[in-house]
C-alpha cells in the first residue's frame, strides 16, 4: 500500500481496479469468529470487530483477541531463504562461528520487499548483506528481483548503504517516489532500482516509518514514541508516546502501519535473554494498536502476533529459535497476506547453551535469542491464511 497506508487505495492502476472491482462487489473480507469475549474492538486488537460479544477476526488474524497471524500449510520451499547465496559453506550442526574458526557462509538479515508488479511485475528487496563471521558489520546491500514475492531472488550487489532498512512507497503531487530509510538516513530514488540520494535523516535506528495524509511519521528500535515530520529532512518532534510492554521480555524492531479501517499497528520482535532452552517457545514478538497513533494499548495476558514454527511444501517443518525485523505486507484490499523475517537458520527448539561465541551470555549460557551471532542466519517470508 502507499507509505504503509491501508486508509486509501494504492497508487497503481492495477490494485486501483481491484480496489474498485471490490468496491462494486462489496466483497466483505474473510473473517474468523473467535470465542474472545469483548466489549469493544480493542479486545480483538483492532484487527476485526466485536460482534454480538465475541470477537470477529479479519483473516489472517486469529486466536485469542484477534492477536495471532495464521500462518498457511505447504509453504514454497523458495520461502526458506529469500537470500540463499554465500550460503553453501554453513556447517550441517553446530554454529558456524567459534573462537578460532568462522565458515565461509554469509548472513543476511532481512529487508524490504517493494511491490511494483503493477508497473514491472516484479517484487525488489533490499537485503544487507554481512561481512564474514559477523551478524553487525554489513558489507552491501543486495538487491533482489522476483516474479513472486516469496522467491526465487535474482540478486545484484549495491554499495554499502548499513543495516536494518525500511522502506515506504509514496505520492506526493502526482509523483511517486521509493525512500529508503537505513544507516540513520533517508534515500529517495524516482525507480525502486535506481541511484538513491539522501533526503534527509531519520529519527533513531532501526526504522518503521509511514506516510498518511501527507506526513512522515516513524518510531524506531526501542519503540518508545512515535514522532512525526512534515516532510523529509524536516525536524522530527513526537507525535505520541508508547507506554504497553510486554509483561516479560523485550520489545525492538518495529514494523508500523495503518490498517484499512484506519488503526495503526506495530508489530515488533521481542525477546528474554533469560531463555536458553525450549526455544520454539521462548518469547518471539509483540503487537500494540491504536485507533489514532496516539493511545497506545495491548492484549493482556500478552499475546504475540508471530509465531516459531513454520511448515513446509517439502514436509518439513521449522522451528525458528527467533525470528527478527519483522516486515509485512498487503494486496489491494488492505489484507495482510505475507510477513518476512531476519532469521537463525540452524539453531531450532533445543538451543544452544554451550556456544561460545555469544554476547551478553547469563551465567556461562547463551540465550535463544543470541545463538544468530554464530550461526548462519538469513532471511525468510511466511505465507498468511487470509483468505
Amino acid at each position: 500500500g502507499c507509505g504503509r497506508d491501508m486508509t486509501k487505495a494504492t497508487v497503481t492502476l492495477a490494485a486501483l481496479v481491484f480496489w474498485a472491482a471490490a468496491t462494486i462487489e462489496a466483497r466483505p473480507m474473510a473473517t474468523i469468529v473467535t470465542n474472545t469475549p469483548c466489549t469493544t474492538d480493542l479486545n480483538c486488537s483492532l484487527n476485526g470487530l466485536c460482534t454480538s460479544g465475541f470477537c470477529v477476526c479479519d483473516k489472517p488474524w486469529g486466536g485469542p483477541g484477534c492477536g495471532v497471524l495464521q500462518y498457511k500449510p505447504n509453504q514454497p520451499v523458495s520461502a526458506k531463504s529469500l537470500y540463499n547465496l554465500n550460503a553453501s559453506g554453513a556447517p550441517a550442526s553446530g554454529p558456524c562461528v567459534t573462537p578460532t574458526s568462522v565458515c565461509d557462509a554469509l548472513d543476511t538479515w532481512n529487508g524490504p520487499i517493494v511491490d511494483t508488479t503493477a508497473i514491472d511485475g516484479k517484487y525488489h528487496m533490499y537485503n544487507p548483506l554481512y561481512s564474514k563471521g559477523s551478524l553487525l558489520t554489513t558489507g552491501a546491500m543486495m538487491h533482489g528481483v522476483a516474479d513472486n514475492i516469496t522467491g526465487p531472488y535474482t540478486w545484484d550487489t549495491r554499495p554499502n548503504m548499513g543495516s536494518n532498512p525500511a522502506a515506504v512507497t509514496f505520492t506526493e503531487n502526482g509523483q511517486t517516489t521509493y525512500s529508503l530509510w537505513v544507516g540513520g538516513a533517508v534515500w529517495t530514488s524516482s525507480t525502486v532500482d535506481g541511484e538513491y540520494t539522501r533526503a534527509g535523516g531519520g529519527n533513531g535506528g532501526n526504522p518503521a516509518p509511514l506516510y498518511h495524509n501527507g506526513s512522515w511519521y516513524m518510531t524506531s528500535q526501542s519503540t518508545e514514541e512515535v514522532s512525526t515530520t512534515t516532510h523529509l529532512g524536516g525536524e522530527w518532534t513526537t507525535y505520541a508516546t508508547i507506554e504497553p510492554k510486554l509483561t516479560k521480555g523485550t520489545q525492538e524492531d518495529p514494523f508500523m502501519y495503518i490498517d484499512h479501517r484506519g488503526n495503526w499497528h506495530i508489530i515488533n520482535h521481542a525477546y528474554d535473554v533469560n531463555e536458553f532452552t525450549s526455544c520454539g517457545s521462548s518469547i518471539l514478538s509483540a503487537h500494540v494498536f491504536s485507533p489514532d497513533g496516539k493511545e497506545w494499548t495491548m492484549l493482556k495476558p500478552d499475546v504475540e502476533p508471530y509465531t516459531h514454527t513454520v511448515h513446509y511444501e517439502d514436509g518439513t517443518s521449522h522451528t525458528y529459535n527467533t525470528l527478527e525485523r519483522p516486515n509485512l505486507h498487503f494486496n489491494a484490499q488492505g489484507q495482510l497476506t505475507h510477513i518476512n523475517l531476519a532469521a537463525d537458520l540452524m539453531t531450532q527448539d533445543g538451543g544452544c547453551v554451550d556456544y561460545e561465541k555469544c554476547p551478553a551470555k547469563i551465567g556461562g549460557k547463551c540465550a535463544c535469542t543470541n545463538c544468530k551471532y554464530a550461526d548462519h542466519a538469513g532471511t525468510i517470508i511466511i505465507a498468511l491464511d487470509y483468505e
